[in-house]
């Protein structure tokens, strides 16, 4: 498996699919998948219920990936995530994550996220569960 497509594939179809769709996060994810947001751990119920929440208060979210490294089970991305919510407000994050696969499934990530542009309301959106 080619562990860097697996992740950009990953991205692109759950932060790309306007809806929520649990069956595509376990083809993604691990049941035991676990999540470390600017401090914040989420296991993989709570990393559904976070997918569900921003599939709610989201229209579309756009991903531009900056810069990707990989090695073995590892794979490190810097994007940018341009999120249009509900409301018609307009938010816009940096994120770096490091992604850990095993058994062709994401295990883990470990990310940064911070807010470019939007509302401070918003600054936890990439742990909001």
């Amino acid at each position: 498996m080619n562990t860097r497509n697996f992740v950009i594939n990953a991205l692109q179809h759950v932060i790309g699919n306007p809806e929520h769709d649990a069956k595509l996060l376990e083809h993604y994810f691990s049941e035991k998948y676990q999540q470390r947001v600017n401090g914040v751990s989420l296991d993989y119920h709570q990393f559904v219920e976070h997918m569900a929440l921003l599939k709610r208060h989201t229209k579309k979210m756009i991903l531009n990936i900056l810069a990707l490294a990989s090695e073995d089970d590892t794979v490190f991305t810097q994007h940018h995530v341009d999120i249009e919510k509900s409301d018609g407000e307009q938010c816009s994050f940096e994120v770096f994550a490091n992604f850990t696969i095993k058994n062709n499934k994401i295990v883990s990530c470990v990310e940064l996220t911070r807010l470019l542009a939007g509302s401070s309301e918003d600054d936890d959106m990439g742990s909001r569960h």
